[in-house]
């Protein structure tokens, strides 16, 4: 059941089309049904749920990526009831690929899905790194725990969402954490989930009309028909404000609740809302990424090459395709009209396969974005009643290929402390167990974005391949397996 929103809540005279509901599926392009939100799923294990004075703990969660759908599974299975909120109008499914890494793969286990990410998801060994011009550099991986399980981000996100309802169109502008003593709780606005989307632009253009609209009528009224009184313009604008006020209110609706999930991605509104000083950083490269059928000189594993001031990589999915990404240093905010044409003359001089694979994908799958990331530490993940997770609390760039592992580390932990735990104990488990792991991996993804993009002279491209030479692959595996290890609360109790 949805539990009841609090008395400040102002419940939305305008059409409730601007609310849907949408079960997670395939691609994301499951139908909408307008008006209020479904009800959301009961617990998968009723004998874990937690009680406060025989009432069901309650959490939202804002945004429905893969943190979000992760989280709401693991608070479930502590026997919490979840909402999940997701500003866009449909679940988004932004991204091309994804490799999880054993570690990911371990928290996805932990979460009840691991066994079918490995059937559906291509399991692989890392093939090495290689120049630019296809001369390899390093050997490819030969232990176990260095595999990889590849998958299309789309795929992933119906494994781990398992057909749940997600509240769609609901943008958060507000967030209060429990400090007052008050619930925790989020500010929506109803039909604004896009600012820039055609819709948003038309309605706003619309209320701005039928403003227009109202003062030009009743000046025309008062002017043409003999007898009335002088326009009163005072009165008139302030008839028109209220009305104006009124529409703005309507719009807005107050929820608390027990737990606020800020899992709503480095542009976190959460975060911006309680930590407003962390602010992300551009990390002086953009991202090209696409997805291709496999040709014959498509690789059996994820392989990367590495060049003057960029990289590229790519690794086979499911679907017998090819998920690739190109790297580059670029300034920030530049984009194409022609982004397949972009990526293609910014390795036009790499090895044949490379250009092969970028040259083979369809135009209406490429895609590009500025990579920034959270160059300082949060002190802490939570306040009183909210907690962050995913790229809300540790933003990374994805050099290391860590970001979706760490999520579902993220999800995983939070669900089995509070399954374990009281909510502000757990809240602080989760501090001790993320922040420092988060931190270490987000810094040195930093490190080797500086090894790839920022080197560009000859000299400096010829002692990074030289050092790539020399580091010997096992050294490297020891050292990626004690990195990745993970060890879930429960297997330390």
């Amino acid at each position: 059941m949805r539990w009841a929103c609090c008395s400040r809540s102002r419940r939305p005279r305008a059409s409730t089309s601007s609310r849907r509901s949408t079960r997670s599926g395939s691609s994301g392009t499951a139908a909408c049904r307008s008006g209020p939100a479904s009800t959301t799923r009961p617990s998968r294990t009723e004998a874990a749920r937690v009680s406060l004075g025989g009432m069901t703990q309650t959490a939202i969660i804002v945004g429905a990526g893969l943190g979000g759908l992760a989280a709401a599974r693991g608070l479930e299975a502590a026997g919490w009831q979840v909402r999940v909120l997701e500003a866009a109008e449909r679940p988004r499914t932004t991204g091309a690929g994804i490799a999880i890494a054993s570690n990911g793969l371990e928290a996805l286990d932990e979460l009840g899905v691991g066994d079918e990410v490995r059937d559906r998801a291509v399991r692989s060994m890392p093939e090495g790194v290689f120049t630019d011009q296809g001369s390899p550099l390093q050997q490819g991986s030969t232990f176990d725990s260095s595999a990889l399980h590849a998958l299309h981000r789309s795929t992933l996100l119906d494994i781990v969402g398992g057909g749940r309802e997600v509240e769609t169109g609901m943008r958060v502008v507000g967030v209060t954490d429990a400090s007052s003593g008050a619930r925790p709780s989020v500010t929506i606005e109803h039909g604004a989930a896009d600012p820039d989307a055609t819709d948003a632009r038309l309605e706003r253009q619309q209320r701005q009309d039928r403003a227009r609209g109202i003062r030009l009528g009743r000046r025309l009224q008062r002017a043409l028909e003999p007898g009335d009184d002088p326009i009163d313009r005072r009165a008139e604008r302030r008839a028109t404000k209220q009305q104006v006020r009124e529409s703005r209110e309507s719009r807005f609706e107050t929820i608390e609740a027990d737990l606020v999930i800020g899992a709503d991605g480095i542009d976190s509104a959460v975060r911006k809302a309680l930590w407003p000083k962390a602010a992300t950083d551009y990390s002086g490269a953009t991202c090209w990424y696409g997805v291709v059928q496999a040709e014959a000189d498509s690789p059996s594993g994820m392989r990367q090459y590495v060049g003057s001031g960029a990289e590229f990589g790519m690794v086979p999915i499911d679907g017998g395709r090819v998920y690739w990404w190109g790297m580059a240093h670029a300034r920030m905010g530049r984009t194409s009209r022609d982004e397949l044409e972009a990526a293609r003359e910014r390795f036009d001089t790499w090895a044949p396969e490379v250009r092969d694979h970028i040259a083979a994908t369809p135009q209406a799958s490429v895609m590009r974005r500025d990579l920034h990331w959270l160059p300082t530490p949060l002190k802490s993940f939570h306040r009183p009643g909210v907690v962050l997770l995913g790229d809300a609390a540790h933003a990374m760039l994805p050099t290391f290929g860590q970001g979706g592992s760490l999520t579902l580390e993220d999800a995983a932990t939070l669900g089995i402390l509070l399954q374990d735990h009281p909510l502000e104990q757990a809240l602080r488990a989760y501090d001790s167990e993320r922040i420092r792991r988060t931190d270490r991996f987000k810094q040195l993804s930093h490190r080797l974005a500086r090894v790839t993009t920022e080197t560009r002279s000859s000299v400096l491209v010829a002692a990074r391949n030289g050092a790539y030479n020399l580091l010997p692959t096992t050294l490297a595996e020891i050292a990626g397996d004690w990195m990745l290890h993970w060890r879930s609360p429960r297997a330390k109790r």
